[in-house]
């Protein structure tokens, strides 16, 4: 099936492992152009090329560092000549009991994961109204529906951001110029992180 988006482009996060590296990888062979972030430069440059690969017709651009600072989202944003699909990804914070958790704690889970989706959706949500076509895609969490209990730094940060998209959603000037804006809620992928959890468990 044809989905229509070749030649488009598209900024993945976190698109060397895992969620985000899947999402990159059913973008390519679609045809979409690519702007891949990740913090680890050598496992990025990688996928950049599993993508190419792929794909020899598509341009793949890889911006390595941590999205969630200023220079390093700007990078991206520049590296990408329009963001027709923007999927936000990020790793989530670590587990344990609240009773544990700084104020620090909070600060760095809700910035990774609910300030800087934000932030790029606030970047690119117009232009893709004005162009009439946008697509977002913020991978969040099935604990956003059913909170898990050692997670509650993730339970709160990204049910900030699903809070936060589904009023945006609704402004009629992005719904109304072809603009859809919508969160993945994944439960268990055999990714690398969910293998790290399972064996923190185990050891436990």
């Amino acid at each position: 099936m044809d989905l229509g988006i070749a030649g488009r482009w598209a900024l993945v996060c976190a698109a060397s492992k895992g969620l985000g590296k899947g999402c990159a990888v059913a973008l390519a062979r679609e045809g979409v152009n690519l702007v891949v972030n990740a913090r680890g430069d050598e496992a990025l440059e990688a996928t950049a090329a599993e993508l190419r690969a792929l794909h020899p017709a598509i341009e793949v651009r890889s911006v390595a560092g941590d999205i969630g600072r200023d220079e390093v989202r700007r990078a991206a944003l520049d590296a990408c000549p329009q963001v027709d699909i923007l999927v936000n990804n990020a790793g989530g914070p670590p587990p344990g009991d609240f009773r544990e958790w700084s104020r620090e704690d909070w600060l760095r889970a809700v910035e990774a994961n609910m300030l800087t989706p934000i932030e790029l959706i606030r970047a690119t949500v117009d232009g893709m109204a004005a162009r009439g076509f946008g697509r977002v895609v913020s991978i969040t969490s099935a604990a956003v529906k059913a909170p898990i209990d050692i997670l509650g730094l993730s339970n709160g940060a990204r049910s900030g951001l699903t809070g936060f998209v589904a009023g945006l959603a609704r402004q009629p000037h992005l719904a109304g110029r072809n603009v859809t804006i919508n969160n993945l809620l994944p439960g268990a992928f055999d990714t690398e992180r969910l293998r790290q959890t399972l064996n923190a468990a185990a050891r436990a």
